[in-house]
């Protein structure tokens, strides 16, 4: 059975305004000339204060000193609908923005998420801590649950009418204000003393038609189902793009976690949605216009190692992260933005801690990883990958922390003969000894003693002319000194054919 869910958000431009920043002075969202600014919307603590919609701006100030005004952006609301149907679309595939709200079809998304009752509880905890404050209707069509949480959202009480013999009881209280007929219809409906939506369908049909039209009967009939009401459904974006304007102006990266966080739910729930992870955030802070020199935005990215969704999980390595970003000038807006979309496998981590001397898990050292690379950047935590190519010091090259999957090389044949741990950067002149018959023995705390070799590698003929990567001919050995290390070293096979340190065995 279809089952619409209607989520109206009272006062979004006021919402929209305190989700950004945790801040519990007067607020209040102004519209209207630049010169003469009046209040639209305010918070609890601004009406304490005596401000009251339709207050000038400059009044409003004298009322409250430390009052913060933010400018309304009809643009940005109608973004921040888009943003929160992105989210939504994790629990329904069939989502309409209208309004201040969305509209979602969840009669077929019920059994998945463990009933109806653990839907729409799961869907108002995700509003909650995405930042938002919201009333809900449940009916069959979905006019009818609209206008049920449009009275919801004014505080008039409201059954769900989640059949269709219950549309009309359930409908026939409702005063008509709720929907958006045309202001001179409802006015002269007001005059004959008629207020509710049943004392318009006690009305003769043919009459009213007549006196008012019949595109208000037609909406009737679409809310009690009488007449078809298709919804232009919502196409989730193939790419994530999300931001928050600041009410007020931040100096200190870490301030930016607050509406960070509420960036990385909305990802969450677009991720969920698609079944998809990411494995690189892309931030960016906008800076106030104001400045007598524009500053640029700044920039930043967060990398994982492997597709993650987790908003807790992305959130402490954004924690890691901030520490290493400076603010040129104070923040006004940060914006998030995913380009690429991979394909996402939970973790089965177990519910009961390691047994004593058992290794941690893969996952447990990938997340090790990520920490530091956050923390430490990409410069000090990387990763080694190997490359086609015989000569030790260019046999493999070092990428950053995240890498797709679908780049990674399968086709190179794994390494047979003994090869160190630890190389050096570039290979060390040996001291050499002299002996018997004009040559020289090679020494490193001591006389060497070759125990493995020779192994030639002769290699890089195509990179001819290049400093940087220089063909080689060379005989490598395993040696040993009286120390007991063991070392790998080589002779060039060219003139004057010196010794060479080029690596250590742990």
């Amino acid at each position: 059975m279809s089952l619409w869910l209607a989520i109206v958000l009272p006062a979004l431009p006021l919402q929209l305004a305190v989700r950004a920043l945790a801040h519990n002075g007067p607020l209040a969202v102004v519209e209207g000339p630049g010169e003469r600014p009046v209040v639209a919307f305010r918070n609890d603590a601004a009406a304490a204060c005596g401000i009251n919609p339709g207050l000038k701006l400059a009044a409003a100030q004298a009322l409250a000193r430390g009052l913060i005004a933010v400018e309304r952006n009809l643009e940005r609301e109608r973004e921040a609908l888009r943003e929160l149907a992105c989210w939504a679309y994790q629990f329904s595939a069939q989502i309409a923005p209208t309004g201040s709200g969305l509209l979602l079809e969840t009669g077929g998304s019920e059994r998945l998420f463990g009933g109806r009752e653990w839907l729409y509880r799961r869907i108002r905890r995700g509003l909650h801590t995405l930042g938002y404050r919201a009333a809900f209707g449940h009916a069959v069509t979905p006019r009818a649950a609209w206008f049920v949480a449009q009275a919801r959202a004014q505080g008039i009480e409201a059954a769900d009418p989640i059949a269709v013999e219950t549309l009309r009881c359930a409908l026939a209280p409702l005063p008509f204000a709720l929907a958006d007929w045309d202001a001179g219809a409802v006015a002269t409906l007001h005059t004959l003393g008629l207020h509710s939506f049943g004392d318009v369908l006690r009305l003769p049909r043919d009459a009213f038609a007549k006196r008012f039209g019949a595109a208000l009967l037609d909406d009737l009939d679409r809310a009690l189902g009488l007449l078809p009401d298709p919804q232009p459904l919502f196409v989730p974006p193939v790419q994530f793009d999300a931001g928050i304007e600041l009410p007020a102006d931040v100096t200190e990266a870490a301030q930016l976690m607050f509406p960070a966080h509420r960036l990385l739910r909305t990802l969450e729930g677009f991720l969920r949605g698609r079944d998809a992870g990411t494995t690189q955030l892309d931030f960016s802070v906008r800076h106030s216009a104001r400045r007598a020199v524009p500053v640029p935005p700044t920039r930043f990215t967060l990398a994982l190692a492997l597709p993650e969704r987790s908003a807790a999980r992305l959130a402490r390595l954004l924690i890691e992260r901030l520490a290493r970003v400076q603010l040129p000038e104070p923040a006004v807006a940060l914006s998030l933005a995913v380009e690429r979309l991979l394909p996402f496998s939970a973790v089965n981590a177990s519910w009961l801690p390691p047994a004593p001397g058992t290794a941690g898990t893969d996952a447990d050292w990938l997340q090790l990883a990520e920490t530091l690379h956050a923390r430490l950047g990409s410069e000090r935590v990387f990763q080694l990958q190997a490359a086609d190519d015989h000569r030790p010091e260019h046999a493999y090259r070092v990428l950053p922390l995240a890498v797709v999957a679908g780049e990674r090389r399968t086709d190179i044949a794994p390494v047979t003969c003994e090869r160190p741990l630890l190389l050096a950067a570039t290979p060390r002149p040996l001291a050499c000894r002299p002996q018997a018959a004009g040559e020289h023995a090679p020494d490193y705390g001591g006389p060497l003693t070759l125990v493995a070799g020779p192994e030639r590698i002769e290699s890089g003929w195509w990179d001819l002319g290049s400093r940087a990567r220089a063909s080689v001919m060379r005989d490598y050995f395993v040696a040993r000194n009286p120390r007991g290390q063991t070392l790998w070293i080589f002779r060039d096979l060219a003139a004057p054919r010196d010794w060479f340190l080029h690596g250590f065995f742990a």
